[in-house]
Protein backbone atom coordinates (compact mmCIF):
# COMPACT_ATOMS: atom_id res chain seq x y z
CA UNK A 1 0.00 0.00 0.00
CA UNK A 2 0.97 3.36 -0.84
CA UNK A 3 0.08 6.87 0.95
CA UNK A 4 0.81 9.87 -0.72
CA UNK A 5 0.44 12.85 0.88
CA UNK A 6 2.91 15.09 -1.94
CA UNK A 7 0.52 16.69 -4.87
CA UNK A 8 -3.45 15.70 -4.83
CA UNK A 9 -3.79 13.02 -1.77
CA UNK A 10 -4.11 9.24 -2.34
CA UNK A 11 -4.10 5.53 -0.99
CA UNK A 12 -3.39 2.95 -3.41
CA UNK A 13 -3.83 -0.23 -2.50
CA UNK A 14 -0.90 -3.41 -3.28
CA UNK A 15 -3.69 -3.83 -6.84
CA UNK A 16 -1.93 -0.64 -8.28
CA UNK A 17 -6.06 0.69 -7.62
CA UNK A 18 -6.61 4.23 -5.59
CA UNK A 19 -8.98 3.55 -2.26
CA UNK A 20 -11.08 6.53 -1.47
CA UNK A 21 -11.36 8.85 1.24
CA UNK A 22 -14.15 10.96 1.82
CA UNK A 23 -13.83 14.46 2.74
CA UNK A 24 -11.26 16.82 3.50
CA UNK A 25 -11.47 16.21 7.19
CA UNK A 26 -10.60 12.72 6.64
CA UNK A 27 -7.13 13.83 4.65
CA UNK A 28 -6.43 15.98 7.47
CA UNK A 29 -6.65 13.56 10.34
CA UNK A 30 -4.61 11.10 8.80
CA UNK A 31 -1.70 13.17 7.90
CA UNK A 32 -1.85 14.58 11.47
CA UNK A 33 -1.06 11.24 12.78
CA UNK A 34 1.01 10.04 10.30
CA UNK A 35 3.14 13.14 11.03
CA UNK A 36 2.89 13.17 14.82
CA UNK A 37 5.79 12.75 16.61
CA UNK A 38 3.93 10.76 19.02
CA UNK A 39 0.41 9.12 19.30
CA UNK A 40 -2.33 11.38 19.65
CA UNK A 41 -5.06 11.02 22.02
CA UNK A 42 -8.73 11.09 20.67
CA UNK A 43 -9.59 14.17 22.48
CA UNK A 44 -6.32 16.19 21.26
CA UNK A 45 -6.98 15.61 17.30
CA UNK A 46 -10.96 15.94 17.53
CA UNK A 47 -10.12 19.46 19.15
CA UNK A 48 -7.89 20.05 16.52
CA UNK A 49 -9.34 19.27 13.70
CA UNK A 50 -13.50 19.59 14.81
CA UNK A 51 -13.56 22.64 16.73
CA UNK A 52 -16.63 23.80 15.66
CA UNK A 53 -18.28 20.40 15.49
CA UNK A 54 -21.04 19.62 18.12
CA UNK A 55 -19.94 16.11 18.65
CA UNK A 56 -16.16 16.25 17.29
CA UNK A 57 -15.49 13.13 18.94
CA UNK A 58 -18.13 11.57 17.05
CA UNK A 59 -16.98 12.89 13.88
CA UNK A 60 -13.85 11.45 14.47
CA UNK A 61 -14.76 8.47 14.99
CA UNK A 62 -16.35 8.88 11.51
CA UNK A 63 -13.12 9.80 10.24
CA UNK A 64 -11.21 7.11 11.70
CA UNK A 65 -13.94 4.32 9.98
CA UNK A 66 -13.71 5.81 6.71
CA UNK A 67 -9.66 5.63 7.08
CA UNK A 68 -9.54 2.36 7.98
CA UNK A 69 -12.04 0.95 5.05
CA UNK A 70 -8.68 2.18 2.87
CA UNK A 71 -6.09 1.66 5.28
CA UNK A 72 -6.89 -1.70 6.87
CA UNK A 73 -9.46 -2.61 9.53
CA UNK A 74 -6.10 -3.07 12.33
CA UNK A 75 -5.42 0.26 11.19
CA UNK A 76 -5.74 3.54 13.41
CA UNK A 77 -7.06 1.95 16.65
CA UNK A 78 -6.92 2.57 20.63
CA UNK A 79 -6.55 5.88 22.63
CA UNK A 80 -3.81 7.23 21.83
CA UNK A 81 -4.73 6.16 17.94
CA UNK A 82 -2.18 3.86 17.16
CA UNK A 83 -0.97 4.11 13.33
CA UNK A 84 -0.69 0.02 12.86
CA UNK A 85 -0.33 0.38 9.42
CA UNK A 86 0.04 -2.90 7.07
CA UNK A 87 3.22 -4.53 6.89
CA UNK A 88 5.24 -2.90 4.05
CA UNK A 89 2.97 0.13 3.88
CA UNK A 90 5.26 3.28 2.20
CA UNK A 91 4.15 6.85 3.12
CA UNK A 92 6.06 9.52 0.63
CA UNK A 93 5.90 12.15 3.03
CA UNK A 94 8.38 9.27 5.47
CA UNK A 95 11.25 8.95 2.74
CA UNK A 96 12.00 12.36 1.27
CA UNK A 97 15.40 12.11 2.06
CA UNK A 98 15.84 8.80 1.20
CA UNK A 99 18.62 8.47 -1.45
CA UNK A 100 17.35 4.59 -2.06
CA UNK A 101 14.24 6.37 -3.49
CA UNK A 102 13.28 8.31 -6.64
CA UNK A 103 13.17 12.34 -5.98
CA UNK A 104 9.55 13.40 -5.42
CA UNK A 105 7.68 15.14 -7.57
CA UNK A 106 7.30 18.81 -7.02
CA UNK A 107 4.22 19.34 -5.03
CA UNK A 108 2.28 20.71 -1.92
CA UNK A 109 1.61 18.99 0.92
CA UNK A 110 -2.07 18.12 1.26
CA UNK A 111 -2.52 19.77 -2.28
CA UNK A 112 -5.94 21.02 -2.76
CA UNK A 113 -7.13 20.08 1.03
CA UNK A 114 -8.25 22.97 2.87
CA UNK A 115 -10.09 21.89 6.29
CA UNK A 116 -12.15 23.71 8.52
CA UNK A 117 -10.04 23.23 11.89
CA UNK A 118 -8.88 25.18 14.44
CA UNK A 119 -6.06 27.64 14.38
CA UNK A 120 -4.02 25.57 15.93
CA UNK A 121 -4.26 22.95 13.12
CA UNK A 122 -4.17 25.83 10.71
CA UNK A 123 -0.91 26.78 12.04
CA UNK A 124 0.72 23.27 12.33
CA UNK A 125 -0.39 22.58 8.33
CA UNK A 126 1.22 26.36 7.16
CA UNK A 127 4.78 24.81 8.69
CA UNK A 128 4.14 21.38 7.63
CA UNK A 129 3.84 22.19 4.30
CA UNK A 130 7.10 24.18 4.60
CA UNK A 131 9.11 22.04 6.27
CA UNK A 132 7.54 19.08 3.22
CA UNK A 133 8.31 21.73 0.46
CA UNK A 134 11.80 22.46 2.08
CA UNK A 135 12.73 18.74 1.92
CA UNK A 136 11.45 18.02 -1.56
CA UNK A 137 13.27 21.55 -3.04
CA UNK A 138 16.45 19.86 -1.09
CA UNK A 139 16.39 16.00 -2.49
CA UNK A 140 15.34 17.95 -6.10
CA UNK A 141 18.28 20.30 -5.63
CA UNK A 142 20.78 17.75 -4.71
CA UNK A 143 19.95 14.91 -6.95
CA UNK A 144 20.30 17.34 -10.02
CA UNK A 145 23.25 18.65 -8.73
CA UNK A 146 24.64 14.57 -8.32
CA UNK A 147 23.09 14.08 -12.13
CA UNK A 148 24.83 16.79 -13.52
CA UNK A 149 28.20 15.35 -11.74
CA UNK A 150 28.42 12.10 -13.30
CA UNK A 151 26.73 13.28 -16.69
CA UNK A 152 23.38 12.63 -16.48
CA UNK A 153 22.56 15.24 -18.27
CA UNK A 154 18.87 14.65 -18.93
CA UNK A 155 18.09 13.62 -15.21
CA UNK A 156 19.86 16.39 -14.69
CA UNK A 157 17.30 19.07 -16.46
CA UNK A 158 14.63 16.86 -15.25
CA UNK A 159 15.12 17.43 -11.46
CA UNK A 160 16.48 21.50 -11.90
CA UNK A 161 13.24 21.90 -13.86
CA UNK A 162 11.16 20.36 -10.94
CA UNK A 163 12.97 22.62 -8.55
CA UNK A 164 12.76 25.75 -10.62
CA UNK A 165 8.71 24.83 -10.50
CA UNK A 166 9.20 24.23 -6.35
CA UNK A 167 10.87 27.67 -5.81
CA UNK A 168 10.48 29.90 -9.21
CA UNK A 169 11.21 32.71 -7.52
CA UNK A 170 14.45 31.20 -5.79
CA UNK A 171 17.47 32.54 -7.77
CA UNK A 172 19.58 29.10 -6.77
CA UNK A 173 16.89 26.66 -8.42
CA UNK A 174 17.58 29.00 -12.01
CA UNK A 175 21.27 29.07 -11.56
CA UNK A 176 21.11 25.00 -11.49
CA UNK A 177 19.09 24.82 -14.57
CA UNK A 178 21.23 26.96 -16.52
CA UNK A 179 24.07 25.01 -15.90
CA UNK A 180 22.28 21.57 -16.54
CA UNK A 181 21.31 23.80 -19.61
CA UNK A 182 24.78 25.12 -20.63
CA UNK A 183 26.21 21.40 -19.84
CA UNK A 184 23.93 19.89 -22.84
CA UNK A 185 24.91 21.97 -25.15
CA UNK A 186 22.63 24.18 -25.30
CA UNK A 187 24.06 27.79 -24.86
CA UNK A 188 21.34 29.32 -26.33
CA UNK A 189 18.71 27.93 -24.67
CA UNK A 190 20.35 28.62 -21.06
CA UNK A 191 20.80 32.50 -21.81
CA UNK A 192 17.40 32.20 -22.77
CA UNK A 193 15.88 31.00 -19.51
CA UNK A 194 18.32 33.70 -18.26
CA UNK A 195 16.33 36.53 -19.84
CA UNK A 196 13.23 35.00 -19.24
CA UNK A 197 13.84 34.91 -15.53
CA UNK A 198 15.33 38.18 -15.36
CA UNK A 199 12.58 40.00 -16.63
CA UNK A 200 10.34 37.41 -14.20
CA UNK A 201 11.87 38.52 -11.02
CA UNK A 202 11.91 42.58 -12.54
CA UNK A 203 8.07 41.88 -12.60
CA UNK A 204 7.17 39.72 -9.25
CA UNK A 205 9.99 40.96 -6.95
CA UNK A 206 10.95 44.28 -8.80
CA UNK A 207 15.41 43.45 -8.44
CA UNK A 208 16.68 41.60 -10.76
CA UNK A 209 18.38 38.12 -9.88
CA UNK A 210 22.13 38.77 -8.98
CA UNK A 211 25.00 38.35 -12.12
CA UNK A 212 25.66 34.37 -10.62
CA UNK A 213 22.29 33.73 -12.62
CA UNK A 214 24.19 34.65 -16.20
CA UNK A 215 27.41 34.22 -15.11
CA UNK A 216 26.20 30.28 -15.15
CA UNK A 217 25.48 30.32 -18.53
CA UNK A 218 28.57 30.72 -19.76
CA UNK A 219 31.81 28.75 -20.78
CA UNK A 220 35.58 29.33 -20.18
CA UNK A 221 38.01 27.89 -22.53
CA UNK A 222 41.41 28.86 -22.86
CA UNK A 223 44.67 26.99 -24.50
CA UNK A 224 48.11 25.92 -23.02
CA UNK A 225 50.77 27.35 -24.31
CA UNK A 226 53.22 25.79 -27.08
CA UNK A 227 56.35 24.13 -25.28
CA UNK A 228 55.15 23.73 -22.04
CA UNK A 229 54.05 20.36 -20.80
CA UNK A 230 50.06 20.65 -20.17
CA UNK A 231 49.89 19.09 -16.45
CA UNK A 232 52.75 21.89 -15.37
CA UNK A 233 50.43 24.65 -16.70
CA UNK A 234 47.49 23.11 -15.06
CA UNK A 235 49.45 22.92 -11.47
CA UNK A 236 50.64 26.62 -12.32
CA UNK A 237 47.05 28.20 -13.35
CA UNK A 238 45.96 26.20 -9.57
CA UNK A 239 48.53 27.84 -8.04
CA UNK A 240 48.38 31.06 -9.58
CA UNK A 241 44.32 30.93 -8.88
CA UNK A 242 44.27 30.34 -5.55
CA UNK A 243 47.24 33.05 -4.72
CA UNK A 244 45.15 35.43 -6.96
CA UNK A 245 41.88 34.78 -4.88
CA UNK A 246 43.88 35.19 -1.66
CA UNK A 247 45.61 38.60 -2.32
CA UNK A 248 41.57 39.58 -3.39
CA UNK A 249 42.58 39.30 -7.19
CA UNK A 250 39.13 37.39 -6.98
CA UNK A 251 38.07 37.80 -10.76
CA UNK A 252 41.23 37.08 -12.13
CA UNK A 253 42.27 33.68 -9.54
CA UNK A 254 38.53 32.45 -10.69
CA UNK A 255 39.23 32.90 -14.45
CA UNK A 256 42.48 31.43 -13.61
CA UNK A 257 40.56 27.91 -12.05
CA UNK A 258 38.10 28.08 -14.69
CA UNK A 259 40.50 27.33 -17.09
CA UNK A 260 43.06 24.78 -15.18
CA UNK A 261 39.74 23.28 -14.66
CA UNK A 262 38.76 22.98 -18.34
CA UNK A 263 42.38 22.24 -19.35
CA UNK A 264 42.48 19.09 -16.74
CA UNK A 265 39.78 17.57 -17.87
CA UNK A 266 40.77 18.10 -21.61
CA UNK A 267 43.63 16.60 -20.58
CA UNK A 268 42.55 13.85 -19.07
CA UNK A 269 44.66 14.25 -15.93
CA UNK A 270 41.59 13.46 -12.97
CA UNK A 271 44.12 14.27 -10.15
CA UNK A 272 44.49 17.60 -11.52
CA UNK A 273 40.64 17.78 -12.45
CA UNK A 274 40.05 17.14 -8.56
CA UNK A 275 42.09 19.23 -7.28
CA UNK A 276 41.42 22.49 -9.90
CA UNK A 277 37.04 21.88 -9.48
CA UNK A 278 37.84 22.18 -5.73
CA UNK A 279 39.87 25.25 -5.57
CA UNK A 280 37.39 26.84 -7.65
CA UNK A 281 34.35 25.61 -5.98
CA UNK A 282 35.66 26.76 -2.90
CA UNK A 283 36.70 30.00 -3.99
CA UNK A 284 33.40 30.95 -5.44
CA UNK A 285 31.84 29.85 -2.10
CA UNK A 286 34.11 31.98 -0.21
CA UNK A 287 35.49 34.82 -2.17
CA UNK A 288 32.40 36.10 -4.57
CA UNK A 289 28.58 36.63 -3.09
CA UNK A 290 26.22 35.06 -4.83
CA UNK A 291 28.23 32.15 -6.82
CA UNK A 292 27.50 29.09 -4.03
CA UNK A 293 25.12 27.01 -6.46
CA UNK A 294 27.83 27.12 -9.08
CA UNK A 295 30.72 26.38 -6.60
CA UNK A 296 28.10 23.47 -5.18
CA UNK A 297 27.95 22.07 -8.65
CA UNK A 298 31.56 22.11 -9.32
CA UNK A 299 32.62 20.74 -6.09
CA UNK A 300 29.99 17.80 -6.61
CA UNK A 301 32.31 17.12 -9.39
CA UNK A 302 35.43 17.64 -7.94
CA UNK A 303 34.66 15.14 -5.09
CA UNK A 304 32.59 12.73 -7.39
CA UNK A 305 36.65 12.35 -9.51
CA UNK A 306 38.64 12.59 -6.37
CA UNK A 307 36.54 9.21 -4.89
CA UNK A 308 36.25 7.58 -7.82
CA UNK A 309 40.63 8.06 -8.05
CA UNK A 310 41.53 7.36 -4.42
CA UNK A 311 42.39 11.07 -3.49
CA UNK A 312 40.66 11.53 -0.38
CA UNK A 313 41.39 14.77 0.97
CA UNK A 314 40.27 17.03 -1.91
CA UNK A 315 37.17 14.50 -1.72
CA UNK A 316 36.67 15.54 2.05
CA UNK A 317 37.41 19.16 1.55
CA UNK A 318 34.91 19.27 -1.45
CA UNK A 319 31.77 17.60 0.66
CA UNK A 320 32.63 19.92 3.78
CA UNK A 321 32.06 22.74 1.94
CA UNK A 322 29.17 21.45 0.25
CA UNK A 323 27.96 20.84 3.99
CA UNK A 324 29.01 24.02 4.85
CA UNK A 325 26.81 25.90 1.71
CA UNK A 326 23.65 23.36 2.61
CA UNK A 327 24.37 24.60 6.56
CA UNK A 328 24.53 28.70 5.73
CA UNK A 329 21.33 28.32 3.78
CA UNK A 330 19.45 25.92 5.73
CA UNK A 331 19.10 22.79 4.50
CA UNK A 332 20.14 20.74 7.53
CA UNK A 333 19.66 17.39 6.17
CA UNK A 334 21.37 17.94 3.15
CA UNK A 335 24.35 19.60 4.57
CA UNK A 336 24.25 16.79 6.90
CA UNK A 337 24.59 13.83 4.16
CA UNK A 338 27.06 15.89 2.62
CA UNK A 339 29.27 16.29 5.75
CA UNK A 340 28.59 12.37 6.82
CA UNK A 341 29.60 11.61 3.67
CA UNK A 342 33.12 13.67 4.13
CA UNK A 343 33.53 12.01 7.53
CA UNK A 344 34.43 8.60 5.47
CA UNK A 345 36.54 10.00 3.35
CA UNK A 346 38.86 11.78 6.18
CA UNK A 347 41.62 9.64 7.89
CA UNK A 348 44.38 11.08 10.30
CA UNK A 349 44.59 14.72 8.74
CA UNK A 350 43.79 17.06 11.38
CA UNK A 351 43.43 19.76 9.16
CA UNK A 352 40.65 17.95 7.52
CA UNK A 353 39.19 16.50 10.65
CA UNK A 354 39.06 20.02 11.96
CA UNK A 355 37.35 21.23 9.14
CA UNK A 356 34.31 18.58 8.99
CA UNK A 357 33.59 18.93 12.61
CA UNK A 358 33.32 22.48 12.96
CA UNK A 359 30.78 22.44 10.06
CA UNK A 360 29.24 19.92 11.49
CA UNK A 361 28.87 21.60 14.84
CA UNK A 362 28.21 24.74 12.99
CA UNK A 363 25.09 22.47 10.80
CA UNK A 364 23.47 21.04 14.34
CA UNK A 365 24.00 24.32 16.62
CA UNK A 366 21.50 26.10 13.79
CA UNK A 367 19.04 22.67 13.79
CA UNK A 368 18.40 22.61 17.42
CA UNK A 369 20.36 19.74 18.33
CA UNK A 370 22.92 22.55 20.63
CA UNK A 371 24.39 19.90 22.81
CA UNK A 372 25.64 17.36 20.16
CA UNK A 373 26.53 20.53 18.03
CA UNK A 374 28.76 22.19 20.48
CA UNK A 375 30.67 18.87 21.27
CA UNK A 376 31.66 18.48 17.25
CA UNK A 377 33.01 22.28 17.87
CA UNK A 378 35.32 20.88 20.47
CA UNK A 379 36.96 18.20 18.49
CA UNK A 380 37.02 20.65 15.98
CA UNK A 381 39.21 22.30 18.42
CA UNK A 382 41.50 20.04 19.32
CA UNK A 383 42.28 18.73 15.61
CA UNK A 384 42.97 22.66 14.54
CA UNK A 385 45.37 23.01 17.57
CA UNK A 386 47.52 19.69 17.20
CA UNK A 387 47.61 20.97 13.35
CA UNK A 388 48.46 24.50 13.97
CA UNK A 389 45.58 26.19 12.03
CA UNK A 390 45.33 29.24 14.34
CA UNK A 391 42.31 30.30 11.35
CA UNK A 392 40.38 27.18 11.59
CA UNK A 393 40.70 27.70 15.92
CA UNK A 394 39.49 31.33 15.65
CA UNK A 395 36.95 30.05 13.31
CA UNK A 396 35.58 27.36 15.45
CA UNK A 397 35.66 29.45 18.65
CA UNK A 398 33.85 32.18 17.03
CA UNK A 399 30.83 30.30 15.76
CA UNK A 400 31.27 27.69 18.69
CA UNK A 401 30.30 30.59 21.22
CA UNK A 402 27.47 31.20 19.17
CA UNK A 403 26.16 27.26 20.49
CA UNK A 404 27.27 28.27 23.96
CA UNK A 405 24.61 31.19 23.95
CA UNK A 406 22.00 28.74 22.24
CA UNK A 407 22.56 26.53 24.89
CA UNK A 408 22.02 29.08 27.82
CA UNK A 409 25.99 29.07 28.84
CA UNK A 410 26.73 32.92 28.16
CA UNK A 411 29.92 32.80 30.68
CA UNK A 412 31.46 29.75 28.25
CA UNK A 413 30.64 31.74 25.45
CA UNK A 414 32.42 34.71 26.81
CA UNK A 415 35.49 32.63 27.37
CA UNK A 416 35.61 31.08 23.87
CA UNK A 417 34.96 34.86 22.60
CA UNK A 418 37.57 36.32 24.25
CA UNK A 419 40.04 33.61 23.37
CA UNK A 420 38.92 33.98 19.58
CA UNK A 421 38.96 37.94 19.48
CA UNK A 422 42.95 37.19 21.12
CA UNK A 423 43.92 35.06 18.38
CA UNK A 424 41.87 37.39 15.83
CA UNK A 425 44.59 40.57 16.98
CA UNK A 426 47.71 37.55 17.00
CA UNK A 427 46.95 36.31 13.50
CA UNK A 428 45.79 39.90 12.29
CA UNK A 429 42.84 38.24 11.01
CA UNK A 430 40.56 41.72 11.13
CA UNK A 431 38.18 40.55 8.62
CA UNK A 432 36.52 37.89 11.01
CA UNK A 433 36.75 40.04 14.06
CA UNK A 434 32.95 41.52 13.54
CA UNK A 435 30.67 38.23 14.85
CA UNK A 436 32.52 37.72 17.64
CA UNK A 437 32.11 40.98 18.85
CA UNK A 438 28.89 41.08 18.20
CA UNK A 439 28.39 37.48 19.71
CA UNK A 440 31.05 39.16 23.12
CA UNK A 441 27.98 42.33 23.34
CA UNK A 442 25.26 39.93 23.32
CA UNK A 443 26.64 37.69 26.10
CA UNK A 444 28.05 40.39 28.55
CA UNK A 445 23.90 41.63 28.45
CA UNK A 446 22.96 38.28 29.32
CA UNK A 447 25.42 38.45 32.24
CA UNK A 448 23.93 41.61 33.12
CA UNK A 449 26.42 44.21 32.29
CA UNK A 450 25.19 47.57 30.94
CA UNK A 451 24.33 47.78 27.49
CA UNK A 452 26.06 51.37 27.13
CA UNK A 453 29.30 49.46 28.07
CA UNK A 454 29.66 47.64 25.14
CA UNK A 455 27.92 50.29 22.43
CA UNK A 456 31.21 51.63 21.42
CA UNK A 457 32.79 48.20 20.57
CA UNK A 458 29.94 47.30 18.42
CA UNK A 459 29.78 50.50 16.47
CA UNK A 460 33.15 49.85 15.75
CA UNK A 461 32.51 46.40 14.57
CA UNK A 462 29.82 47.92 12.04
CA UNK A 463 32.31 50.51 10.84
CA UNK A 464 34.68 47.55 10.28
CA UNK A 465 31.76 45.84 8.40
CA UNK A 466 30.63 48.41 6.54
CA UNK A 467 34.38 48.81 5.36
CA UNK A 468 35.02 44.94 4.10
CA UNK A 469 31.28 45.17 2.78
CA UNK A 470 30.66 42.25 4.60
CA UNK A 471 26.60 42.04 4.91
CA UNK A 472 26.80 38.89 7.39
CA UNK A 473 28.63 40.89 9.75
CA UNK A 474 26.92 44.03 9.39
CA UNK A 475 23.56 42.13 10.25
CA UNK A 476 25.08 40.73 13.19
CA UNK A 477 26.31 43.89 14.37
CA UNK A 478 23.65 45.72 13.76
CA UNK A 479 21.04 43.17 15.88
CA UNK A 480 23.85 43.13 18.82
CA UNK A 481 23.07 47.10 18.96
CA UNK A 482 19.25 46.26 18.36
CA UNK A 483 19.64 43.92 21.69
CA UNK A 484 21.93 46.87 23.16
CA UNK A 485 19.31 49.49 22.85
CA UNK A 486 16.17 46.82 23.79
CA UNK A 487 18.71 46.71 27.24
CA UNK A 488 18.97 50.25 27.66
CA UNK A 489 15.27 50.98 27.00
CA UNK A 490 15.35 52.35 23.68
CA UNK A 491 12.53 50.52 21.80
CA UNK A 492 12.28 52.99 19.05
CA UNK A 493 15.97 52.53 18.22
CA UNK A 494 16.25 48.92 18.71
CA UNK A 495 13.31 48.38 16.35
CA UNK A 496 15.13 50.33 13.77
CA UNK A 497 18.42 48.50 14.33
CA UNK A 498 16.69 45.12 14.18
CA UNK A 499 14.62 46.53 10.48
CA UNK A 500 18.15 47.30 9.46
CA UNK A 501 19.93 44.19 10.59
CA UNK A 502 17.33 41.91 8.39
CA UNK A 503 17.65 44.44 5.82
CA UNK A 504 21.31 43.95 5.28
CA UNK A 505 21.22 39.84 5.99
CA UNK A 506 18.72 39.16 3.19
CA UNK A 507 20.82 41.59 0.51
CA UNK A 508 22.74 38.77 -0.80
CA UNK A 509 20.92 35.85 -2.11
CA UNK A 510 23.50 33.43 -0.25
CA UNK A 511 22.59 34.57 2.81
CA UNK A 512 23.40 32.75 6.85
CA UNK A 513 19.72 31.46 7.37
CA UNK A 514 20.51 30.60 11.02
CA UNK A 515 21.09 34.51 12.22
CA UNK A 516 17.87 36.08 9.61
CA UNK A 517 16.26 33.64 12.38
CA UNK A 518 17.69 35.04 15.11
CA UNK A 519 17.30 38.57 13.65
CA UNK A 520 13.49 37.47 13.43
CA UNK A 521 13.00 35.77 16.84
CA UNK A 522 14.80 38.76 18.29
CA UNK A 523 12.44 41.10 16.71
CA UNK A 524 9.55 39.69 17.40
CA UNK A 525 10.35 39.59 21.17
CA UNK A 526 11.16 43.33 21.22
CA UNK A 527 7.98 44.42 19.70
CA UNK A 528 5.72 42.06 21.71
CA UNK A 529 7.65 43.58 24.70
CA UNK A 530 6.92 47.08 23.60
CA UNK A 531 2.96 45.84 23.29
CA UNK A 532 3.32 45.98 19.64
CA UNK A 533 1.25 42.89 18.92
CA UNK A 534 -0.21 43.48 15.42
CA UNK A 535 3.59 44.24 14.51
CA UNK A 536 4.89 41.57 16.20
CA UNK A 537 2.52 38.89 14.70
CA UNK A 538 3.51 40.61 10.85
CA UNK A 539 7.37 39.80 11.79
CA UNK A 540 6.25 36.37 13.42
CA UNK A 541 4.35 34.98 9.70
CA UNK A 542 7.72 36.03 8.26
CA UNK A 543 9.75 34.17 11.03
CA UNK A 544 7.52 31.05 11.07
CA UNK A 545 7.83 30.48 7.39
CA UNK A 546 11.82 31.08 7.36
CA UNK A 547 12.06 28.78 10.51
CA UNK A 548 9.90 25.96 8.86
CA UNK A 549 11.79 25.84 5.93
CA UNK A 550 15.26 25.89 7.47
CA UNK A 551 14.10 23.72 10.17
CA UNK A 552 14.90 26.24 13.08
CA UNK A 553 11.98 24.28 14.71
CA UNK A 554 13.18 25.84 18.55
CA UNK A 555 11.55 29.16 16.69
CA UNK A 556 7.89 28.33 15.59
CA UNK A 557 6.62 28.19 19.11
CA UNK A 558 7.14 31.89 19.78
CA UNK A 559 5.93 32.56 16.04
CA UNK A 560 3.03 30.70 16.46
CA UNK A 561 2.30 32.42 19.93
CA UNK A 562 3.04 35.63 18.68
CA UNK A 563 0.50 35.44 15.21
CA UNK A 564 -2.10 34.55 17.64
CA UNK A 565 -1.36 37.16 20.04
CA UNK A 566 -1.45 39.88 17.35
CA UNK A 567 -4.59 38.29 15.54
CA UNK A 568 -7.40 40.54 15.09
CA UNK A 569 -10.19 40.47 17.38
CA UNK A 570 -14.30 40.62 16.61
CA UNK A 571 -14.46 43.89 18.24
CA UNK A 572 -11.43 45.08 15.75
CA UNK A 573 -12.91 43.77 12.54
CA UNK A 574 -16.61 45.89 13.46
Amino acid sequence: MKICLVGKPKIVGPDGKPRPVPGQQSWAVLARLLQAKRPLSRRELASDVFPNTEDPLGALRWCLASLRRATGAETLQGDPIQLNLPEGTSVDVWNLSDAGCDAPDCGSFLEGVEPVASAEFSTWLMIEREHIAGKIYERLRRDSIKSLSVGDIDRALDLAMQAVKCRPLDESAHIILVKCLAASGSIASAVAHVDATEKEFLRETGERPSNALRAAARKTIADAPEGVPKGAVVDSLIKSGVAAVSAGAVDAGLDCLRRAAADAEALGDEHLAASALQELGSALVHAVRGFDDEGAIVLRRAADIAARIGSSKIAANALCEMGYIETMAGRRPSAAAYLGEAMTFIDDDAESQARVHAFTGFNLVDWGQVELGLLHFEQSLEFARSAGNRRREIWSLGIGAWGNICAGRPQVARDWLTNCLSLCDDTRWLAFRPWPVALLAETRLMLHEPGNAVQGDLEEALALSNQLGDPCWQAATARALGLVHIDTSGLDQADKWMRYARERCCSVTDLYAGLLVAILSSHVDLLQNAGRHRDAADVARDLLSIAAKTHADAHLELAAAAMKSGAPTVTDID
